[in-house]
């Protein structure tokens, strides 16, 4: 997680792309209950490992809808059968810091984006201060619907943390 990944002496500063911005002790679940997404839930299938833990993967069915909408039937239907299932305990276990505390940040994110929920984006991006860029009716996957916006806020903040590195 680039929250606490972060918080390297090497990471002049953070971009989150369609990211959430957990605080020290909050986790991912944390975040999602106070702002529940807008189609998860049934969406979700687990799957119970042999060690008892569990594994979260996407209904197929419903993956274009539901992460990128905006990209192509065929780029979807490769997603979704191709997706790498996320350990539950990933969503719940808590940040152990919070790198955008003392670290600039930036947020690029899609307004249509339904796994998290526009109002999480602007809450966790609002409160760690990041410079936020926000594309109209863009999916979850807006790194691959909208690669030039992407990079030009990478391209920012790259630029940005050089100049602050040299001063």
């Amino acid at each position: 997680m680039i929250t606490v990944a972060g918080g390297s002496d090497k990471v002049a500063g953070l971009v989150y792309v369609a990211g959430v911005v957990p605080d020290e002790g909050e986790s991912v679940n944390d975040l999602q209950g106070r702002f529940p997404s807008l189609a998860m839930g049934p969406l979700v299938q687990p799957v119970s490992l042999p060690d008892g833990s569990l594994e979260l993967s996407i209904d197929s069915a419903r993956f274009h809808d539901v992460f990128c909408a905006d990209l192509s039937d065929a780029d979807a239907a490769f997603m979704a059968i191709s997706q790498r299932p996320v350990s539950a305990t990933a969503l719940d276990d808590p940040a152990t810091a919070a790198a955008w505390r003392g670290k600039p940040s930036w947020a690029v994110f899609g307004t249509a984006d339904r796994p998290v929920a526009p109002e999480l984006h602007r809450f966790s991006h609002d409160r760690a201060g990041s410079t936020v860029t926000e594309v109209e009716g863009a999916s979850h996957f807006l790194m691959m619907s909208q690669p030039d916006i992407v990079a030009g806020v990478i391209r920012e903040a790259v630029i940005a943390s050089a100049v602050n590195r040299a001063a």
